[in-house]
C-alpha cells in the first residue's frame, strides 16, 4: 500500500464538546509524502518497522486497525505487515493515521472482508480522528472531531514545501494550552471548500493566491509564542517567498504553499544542508492505494534492497 501525507489547509479547533473531544472544522489535504506498507498473509498480527520504537501491539496504529477488523469481521487468521517510514512522526503529518487506513484497506483485502469504504471509515474513528480521512484521501472537509469526513473536488497538484522544525509536538499539550488560553482564533473552512468545489473554472492564475490568503489554524495561536522555532521557521518561509504558510495539524510540520515547484526542489536541500527537515511535495488527488500498476515497487513483501 501507498499511504500519503497530509496538511490541514484550514483547521478551526472549536469549544471542548461534553465527550472530552473538541469540535474541529477543517480541510484536509493529501500531499505526495509517503509510507509504505506491505502485507502478506500469516497465522497472527505481525508489524515490523525501519523506525525504532515503532512495533507491535496497541501503541501501533496499523497493529490495532488489523486486529480491530479482524475482531469486526471475524476472521482467524492474521497478517505480516512491514511498514517503511517516509512521513515524519509527531509532526502533523498524519502518518501514524495513514498507516491505519492502510492497514484498513489491506488487510480487508487481503482476508477478503467485502465491506464498503463507509463501513470501514466506523472502525477507522476508532483508532483515530484523521484515519478516516485517508480511506478517501485527496481533498475533504472534516467535521465532528475531524471523523467526519466529506470528500471535495480535489485541488489541483499545486507544489508545496514540508518544513519540520525542532522536536514534535504533542496533541494533548496544544489543546490543553489552547484551554488554557481560554479563547483563540477561528479560521473559516467554508471559503476553502468552496474554491475546491469551484472546479477548474475558478481555478485562474489568482486561484493560488486566493488559496493563501485562506489558509489558518487555530494552534497557531499557543504554538507559535511557545515554539519561537516555529514562528522563525514560517517568517524565514515567507520572507524566502512563500506565498503563505501554515501549521500541519497541531505541529511540529509547516506547509509553505510554493510560488512554484521549482522553489520547492532548490529550497529543500538548503534546509536539509543545515539540519532542518524539509521535502518539495505537492498536494495529492487520492488517499491510500494499492501499490501495483505505476505503484508497484517491489515484487514480495518488503521494502526494495
Amino acid at each position: 500500500m501507498r499511504v500519503p501525507a497530509k496538511v490541514n489547509l484550514v483547521l478551526d479547533v472549536g469549544p471542548r464538546r461534553p465527550d472530552g473531544y473538541h469540535a474541529v472544522r477543517t480541510v484536509l489535504q493529501a500531499v505526495t509524502l509517503f509510507d509504505d506498507l506491505w502485507l502478506a498473509p500469516a497465522l497472527s498480527l505481525h508489524v515490523e518497522c525501519d523506525v525504532p520504537g515503532i512495533g507491535e501491539g496497541e501503541r501501533n496504529l496499523a497493529w490495532r486497525a488489523a486486529a480491530l477488523l479482524r475482531e469486526a469481521a471475524g476472521v482467524s487468521v492474521g497478517v505480516r505487515m512491514r511498514l517503511r517510514k517516509g512521513i515524519p512522526l509527531g509532526a502533523g503529518l498524519g502518518g501514524g493515521s495513514a498507516d491505519a487506513a492502510a492497514a484498513l484497506l489491506g488487510c480487508a483485502r487481503l482476508w477478503g472482508v467485502g465491506w464498503a469504504r463507509s463501513r470501514l471509515a466506523a472502525l477507522a474513528a476508532q483508532i483515530g480522528s484523521d484515519v478516516p480521512f485517508f480511506l478517501w484521501g485527496g481533498t475533504a472537509l472534516g467535521a465532528g472531531r475531524g471523523e467526519r469526513v466529506h470528500p471535495l473536488p480535489p485541488f489541483p497538484a499545486w507544489p508545496v514545501l514540508l518544513v519540520r522544525a525542532g522536536a514534535g509536538s504533542a496533541t494533548a499539550a496544544a489543546y490543553a494550552a489552547l484551554d488554557a488560553a481560554g479563547q483563540w482564533p477561528h479560521p473559516d473552512p467554508r471559503p476553502v471548500a468552496a474554491l475546491a468545489r469551484s472546479g477548474p473554472a475558478g481555478w485562474a492564475a489568482a486561484a493560488r493566491r486566493e488559496l493563501a490568503d485562506r489558509l489558518g489554524n487555530s494552534f497557531e495561536s499557543v504554538l507559535y509564542p511557545a515554539r519561537p522555532d516555529l514562528a522563525a521557521l514560517r517568517a524565514e518561509l515567507l520572507a524566502q517567498g512563500a506565498l503563505s504558510c501554515v501549521l500541519c495539524g497541531s505541529g511540529s510540520a509547516l506547509c509553505a504553499l510554493a510560488p512554484s515547484a521549482a522553489w520547492s526542489r532548490r529550497l529543500a536541500p538548503v534546509l536539509c544542508a543545515r539540519g532542518t527537515w524539509a521535502a518539495a511535495a505537492r498536494f495529492w488527488p487520492a488517499g491510500v492505494a494499492a501499490a501495483g500498476g505505476p505503484w508497484r515497487q517491489a515484487s514480495g513483501v518488503g521494502p526494495r534492497g
